[in-house]
């Protein structure tokens, strides 16, 4: 049920026609997950969709592949269709204890993910730099490449050198985790006409899932945020007020014409056609 729900919102924003693209998680918060690979294909099956009416963009993680791993998944992807792929180093396994133990992979991290799809798939040769195929018969990829990036990074100067090397690579564009806040976003002025950059905007859904956001690492909830929620009792009337805000933060960015939104709503999808709406394309 919660699969055909998502297909469904799916149907209706493409329909929609105010989003570009769609991007599916890989095993979010470290829980196992349908992979995006093959969420993206029954999307195409249960909506008939022999084009894609939207982007679909699967995230990546180094979490569960090993460095050959990595490299069959991409060229798996390739061969189905799916040429634009978010690097993220990804969460840590999180199991509950009734789980078998789980081993975090890592061998590679989004950087190193970035540098090979660009420079090796893109350029034709695989990752130890030998002609795709045996022959060479396989043409390079064209793999679009995304990565992520958190404006409000415990250690900021790790995120920016990183974000440096990532751009170095050949990243083509960069989605940041949710800013509630504005000064966070500075940082990132000097590389609007180096990438592309999406800003992120979470549309909360109440009071509750505001404090939980509040305790993750690299992500800020302002106080006036915690507060305009608290203003009110009933969940319906919270759930109103968090789309207000999402609505506000991304009409700023909309004004400060940067070159994407990245629209989130984890809780549910109730609220994302109304910003959408009412933000300038």
């Amino acid at each position: 049920q919660a699969v055909a729900a998502k297909i469904a919102f799916i149907r209706d924003l493409a329909a929609s026609g105010r989003a570009d693209a769609v991007d599916i998680t890989d095993g979010s918060r470290g829980i196992p997950l349908m992979p995006p690979g093959e969420f993206i294909h029954l999307i195409r099956q249960q909506l008939g969709w022999t084009e894609d009416r939207l982007e679909l963009i699967p995230h990546f993680t180094g979490r569960d592949l090993n460095t050959m791993g990595i490299q069959s998944r991409l060229i798996g992807y390739y061969a189905h269709r799916i040429h634009n792929v978010l690097f993220i180093t990804g969460d840590p396994p999180k199991m509950s204890p009734t789980y078998p133990r789980s081993t975090a992979v890592f061998d590679l991290d989004s950087v190193a993910m970035i540098r090979l799809t660009h420079g090796c798939l893109n350029a034709g040769v695989d990752f130890g730099g030998q002609p795709l195929g045996k022959a060479g018969e396989h043409p390079p990829t064209h793999f679009t490449i995304g990565t992520g990036f958190e404006p409000e990074a415990l250690d900021q100067k790790r995120e920016l050198d990183r974000l440096e090397q990532k751009i170095g690579n050949g990243v083509d564009y960069v989605m940041t985790q949710p800013a509630f806040r504005h000064e966070p976003l500075a940082v990132l002025e000097p590389y609007r006409d180096r990438v592309r950059i999406l800003v992120g905007v979470m549309i909360l859904s109440h009071l509750e899932h505001a404090q939980r956001m509040a305790q993750i690492p690299g992500v800020v909830v302002p106080e006036s945020v915690l507060s305009r929620l608290a203003a009110y009792d009933q969940p319906a009337d919270q759930a109103k007020a968090a789309r207000d805000i999402a609505l506000e933060q991304a009409q700023r960015i909309a004004r400060e014409q940067w070159a994407g939104l990245y629209l989130m709503a984890p809780g549910a999808t109730a609220g994302v056609q109304d910003v959408l709406a009412a933000v300038p394309r």
